[in-house]
C-alpha cells in the first residue's frame, strides 16, 4: 500500500480487523507518544464531525487543494468533483478550514521522512512496525491541525478572527487599544498574544489607531497601509482595495513586488487594484459620502439639512427640524452601534435645542 493510500485510509478511519486492533492496542501501551497523538487525532475528528459532512469528504478535498489529485482513484475524483462546491462553501465559512487545508500540504513533505521506515513483514499477532509509524506521523499532523482550528474557540491563544455578517457591526477592542469597525460582509484576523500591531482585513472596517511608536498596519489581498495613530476606512472587495483617511497621516503600499506607495493626508482617498504596484494618486473626497460605506456618519460642519437627509439615509427614519435651525451647522463621529436617538440628542445638545417624535418622524426644535 503506498503512502496516500495509508494517508487516507488511516484519516478516513477504515475498519481495522479483531487482529489489528488487538495489535493497535498493544502498540499504544507499549509508545505513549504514539497514544498522545492519537489522541490529539479523536479530538480533532471530533471538532470536524460537527462542521462537515465527514472527515473523509475534507481528507480527500485537501489531497486535491494540495496538488496531489493523481493519488486519488477515479471514483474518489468523482465524489470530489460532485461535492466541491459543497465543500468550499464550507470551508470558506470557517477560515480555520483553508488553514488545515494549506497546513496539511505545508507537512506533507516532512512526514513522508517519517513514512520512509522499514518495511519488514509482522509476525501475525503485530502490524506493520511503519504502519503505525506513519499512523503516529498522521496523527502529530492532526495534533499540529488541530491547533489552527481550535484557536478560534480558546481564550488562551493567539490568533483570533472576528468576523461581521453582511448588515451586520463589529466593535473589535485590540491588544493595543486600537478598535476596528467592521461593517458586514468583513473578516479581521490578527495574532491576539503576540500583538505587533499588524491585522489582516477582508471586507469594510474603519480604524481607530491609538497612538504608538511602533507602526499599526492593515493588510487586504492587495495592499497595506501604515500608521502611527490615525482615523481611516478600508474596502477590501472584489480584487479591489479602497482606503479613505479621516484624521492623521497614513501611508498606502501595493504588496506586489517592487511596491510604491502614497502618502495621505485627512480627507484623501487612494485605491489599489490586485497585482498593480502602485497605489492610485490620492484624491480629496467628501468625508461624509466616501466612508459612508463603513456604517458609521460623519459630520464635518455639516449643514443641519443635509445632517438631516443623512441620518434618514443611514437610519432608515425621518428627520426634520425647525426653519429657525436651517443656518446651523454641526460636527461629529457616530459608529454604526449609535442609535438615532442618541445621534439626535448629542445634536439636539450642541443646538441647543430639543427633540420632538411625532409618530415614525423626529423634530428638532429650538
Amino acid at each position: 500500500m503506498d503512502q496516500s493510500e495509508i494517508l487516507k485510509k488511516v484519516l478516513c478511519e477504515e475498519a481495522l480487523n479483531a487482529e489489528e486492533k488487538q495489535a493497535h492496542i498493544e502498540n499504544l501501551e507499549a509508545d505513549p507518544d504514539l497514544a498522545r497523538s492519537l489522541a490529539g487525532w479523536q479530538r480533532f475528528r471530533a471538532y470536524m464531525q460537527d462542521r462537515i459532512p465527514s472527515p473523509r469528504d475534507f481528507v480527500l478535498y485537501s489531497l486535491v487543494f494540495g496538488g496531489h489529485a493523481e493519488d486519488l482513484s477515479e471514483e474518489e475524483a468523482a465524489e470530489v468533483n460532485e461535492k466541491w462546491g459543497a465543500l468550499d462553501s464550507i470551508i470558506e465559512s470557517d477560515p480555520g478550514f483553508s488553514e488545515v487545508a494549506a497546513q496539511i500540504e505545508r507537512d506533507r513533505q516532512d512526514f513522508l521522512t517519517c513514512w520512509e521506515l522499514e518495511d519488514n513483514r509482522p509476525t501475525a499477532r503485530v502490524l506493520p512496525l511503519r504502519t503505525f509509524r506513519m499512523a503516529a506521523a498522521i496523527a502529530v499532523l492532526a495534533v499540529s491541525v488541530i491547533t489552527i482550528l481550535l484557536i478560534l474557540n480558546q481564550g488562551d491563544v493567539t490568533l483570533q478572527v472576528a468576523t461581521a455578517d453582511p448588515g451586520e457591526y463589529e466593535r473589535v477592542l485590540l491588544p493595543d487599544g486600537s478598535i476596528a469597525h467592521l461593517n458586514g460582509p468583513a473578516t479581521l484576523r490578527f495574532d491576539e498574544q503576540n500583538f505587533s500591531r499588524s491585522v489582516e482585513l477582508t471586507g469594510v472596517g474603519f480604524f481607530d489607531i491609538a497612538h504608538q511608536p511602533d507602526q499599526f498596519s492593515v493588510q487586504t489581498e492587495e495592499a497595506v497601509a501604515r500608521v502611527l495613530g490615525t482615523r481611516f476606512g478600508v474596502r477590501s472587495m472584489n480584487g479591489l482595495t479602497q482606503v479613505v483617511l479621516e484624521s492623521g497621516r497614513l501611508q498606502v503600499a501595493s504588496i506586489a513586488e517592487n511596491p510604491q506607495s502614497v502618502l495621505l493626508v485627512p480627507g484623501q482617498m487612494t485605491s489599489i487594484a490586485q497585482g498593480s504596484a502602485a497605489p492610485m494618486p490620492p484624491v480629496e473626497v467628501n468625508i461624509e459620502d466616501q466612508l459612508g460605506w463603513t456604517g458609521f456618519i460623519f459630520f464635518r460642519e455639516t449643514s443641519l439639512r443635509r445632517a438631516a437627509v443623512l441620518l434618514s439615509t443611514s437610519r432608515n427614519i425621518r428627520v426634520e427640524f425647525d426653519p429657525s435651525l436651517i443656518n446651523e451647522r454641526v460636527t461629529g463621529t457616530f459608529a454604526p452601534d449609535v442609535t438615532a436617538e442618541e445621534i439626535l440628542d448629542a445634536l439636539a445638545l450642541t443646538l441647543d435645542a430639543e427633540v420632538l417624535r411625532e409618530g415614525e418622524t423626529y423634530r428638532i426644535v429650538p
